[in-house]
């Protein structure tokens, strides 16, 4: 009997049966037409997107299933489906080039620069790994298998066969992976955590907070750092707030610095939205350069800051998901204030 495919890529087989063909390594937005009283999509985009709206069918942008191109004078069908091909913001003036820092059969791992997304979203489309990865492989079906977030540089797994995606996307949701992290903040005793001690940022609230050192687990110098993380509608970053913890972290003070500063490796246990940085910021050691934490900067500010976040996703350890192979693979990338880190 011919064994089935699994549902996630019988859906996958379907979407691309369904949208156009990407462009240059994007794809097309879908759009569920609103109820309305337009007689024509003409007239809908032209509401919907302004001077530029009738443009989107003389320049091809907009497409209905299938890859048909719709035009402007197709009727207006409130809950049909529309494929748009929006402009991209953020085009560079030249190609990304990913230092691919490991390759395999089913599998890349690519050396991220700081200040680029993994996926398009938001303000990020072109300068995204997933993007620049599909443009230099000349693969549309590259997609990543975790996500580091735009301020955060070093390693990220890619595949570039659909049928490989979940296996791999699994193994970094079941936290199967061991990822090790290096950032320079300023320097802490990190002995006092356990305590609320002198030099911890978040003494009042050690009540919630589960930090205790684990030299028994992970040698000397090691402190796990538990902490409840929590996301707000709407809001950019995260907070630290009292409850049951959902997040653990553990972090060791590996050198001192010039200026006040340490660098740390950092090993997430969890895989919460901005763990690191928060919780850094959290324990009174925010990660230097960081635009969120402690202080939510504007965009200029942000684009005018002498240095990016410095936080490097260095390692990753994993069994493949596939044929139990043990992989481990270094970043050959470092930090700006801690230009001779090795490991």
């Amino acid at each position: 009997m011919r064994r089935r495919r699994p549902r996630s890529q019988r859906r996958s087989q379907r979407q691309r049966e369904l949208r156009p063909a990407f462009r240059a390594g994007i794809n097309a937005s879908p759009v569920i037409l609103p109820d309305a009283d337009f007689q024509t999509l003409g007239q809908w985009s032209a509401v919907r997107f302004g001077d530029a709206g009738l443009a989107l069918f003389d320049d091809g942008d907009i497409f209905l299933d299938f890859s048909v191109p719709a035009r402007a004078d197709h009727p207006y069908r409130a809950g049909e489906r529309v494929w748009i091909f929006r402009p991209v913001p953020d085009e560079p003036a030249e190609p990304i080039e990913l230092d691919v820092v490991h390759r395999a059969e089913r599998f890349v791992v690519v050396d991220k620069p700081h200040r680029i997304a993994t996926i398009p979203r938001g303000m990020y489309v072109a300068k995204t790994v997933t993007v620049a990865a599909r443009r230099q492989f000349a693969n549309d079906d590259v997609v990543a298998a975790h996500r580091l977030d735009a301020e955060t540089a070093g390693l990220v797994l890619l595949t570039g066969d659909p049928a490989w995606r979940g296996p791999y996307q699994d193994m970094f949701a079941r936290r199967e992976v061991n990822k090790v992290y290096f950032a320079v903040a300023p320097a802490i005793d990190l002995g006092t955590l356990s305590s609320g001690g002198p030099g911890y940022a978040g003494a009042e609230q050690a009540r919630v907070e589960r930090a205790r050192i684990v030299h028994d687990e992970y040698g000397p110098g090691w402190t796990s750092i538990d902490v409840r993380i929590e996301r707000k509608p709407g809001a950019i970053c995260v907070s630290i707030t009292e409850g049951e913890p959902n997040s653990r972290t553990h972090v060791r003070l590996v050198e001192e610095l010039a200026d006040g500063l340490a660098l740390y490796e950092l090993h997430p246990i969890s895989g919460r939205l901005h763990q690191l940085r928060a919780t850094m910021n959290h324990i009174g050691a925010p990660i230097a350069g960081d635009p969120l934490y402690p202080d939510v900067l504007s965009l200029a500010d942000t684009a005018a800051r002498d240095l990016p976040t410095q936080l490097l996703a260095a390692q990753l350890e994993f069994s493949d998901p596939v044929d139990g192979t043990d992989v481990v693979v270094k970043t050959r990338r470092t930090l700006a204030l801690a230009p001779n880190l090795t490991f």
